[in-house]
């Protein structure tokens, strides 16, 4: 940021800013590694947050930025209709600890070079995405280039739309899937190194039904899978998702 809070403030002995009609609001940051929460404040050189009042609020965007408590405090209070945060999973854990009962759609977005221990984030966002059941669309990104996840230790019951990027194991991200029973639209990129054999994942799609005795009762309608470098030898592979999923209505490769 630096904050930028003071072309709105008139009384600079005020520490309170009121938007009486604002409907939408976006609060856009930096990378996370250069700010340092402490006490509710930015880093000592920002100055700190006002309180915000925000009656009539409805779409809320905040983009890699930490948020203090009595902010989201105060942020979540509105009438949110929409609520969009990229950054890291704490804040997002701290923002959605607070009602989201007004909400139509929750979209938020993590990148793994971000967080502080992939521990934290299982806690994190499974703490969300199991407690959310009143949300019609909860949309969640993940972007995973240095540390691995293990999808058996995420509990995302209600998550209806997940986004992959940079994927490193397609077996475990099927299982995982499979255990989110309101997922209805899932993207999946497969980043395949030096050390994989790009085979094994077709391998993997193909051998589904033998693999499991029964399908999955699973509400996931499309699903989109890109495998970097054997896309040619994807489309067949991926009709095999047909017998696992029964309720998919599209399969195809992400663009």
């Amino acid at each position: 940021m630096p904050h930028s809070w003071d072309m709105f403030i008139r009384n600079n002995d005020s520490n309170t800013l009121v938007f009486e009609n604002l409907k939408s609001m976006q609060i856009l940051g930096d990378r996370f590694s250069e700010f340092d929460l402490q006490d509710g404040s930015i880093d000592p050189i920002d100055r700190a947050w006002p309180k915000l009042v925000v009656s009539q609020l409805e779409t809320l965007v905040l983009f890699e930025i930490p948020i203090p408590a009595d902010v989201a405090e105060s942020l979540m209070s509105a009438p949110l209709k929409e609520l969009t945060y990229k950054g890291r999973s704490d804040y997002a854990h701290m923002l959605c600890q607070h009602s989201t009962s007004n909400l139509n759609e929750l979209i938020l977005s993590f990148d793994m070079y971000s967080e502080l221990n992939t521990e934290t984030f299982y806690h994190n966002t499974s703490a969300i995405f199991r407690n959310i059941s009143k949300i019609p669309i909860v949309k969640c990104t993940v972007i995973d280039p240095d540390l691995e996840i293990d999808w058996s230790f995420v509990d995302w019951s209600y998550l209806t739309h997940l986004y992959v990027q940079d994927l490193a194991d397609l077996d475990k991200i099927i299982d995982a899937i499979s255990a989110m029973p309101y997922l209805v639209f899932a993207s999946l990129s497969v980043n395949i190194n030096y050390n994989t054999d790009p085979r094994s994942f077709v391998t993997i799609l193909k051998g589904l039904s033998q693999r499991y005795p029964k399908p999955v009762p699973s509400k996931l309608e499309t699903l989109l899978i890109s495998l970097y470098g054997i896309d040619s030898t994807l489309d067949s592979a991926l009709y095999e998702l047909k017998w696992y999923y029964p309720k998919l209505k599209h399969i195809g490769k992400v663009k």
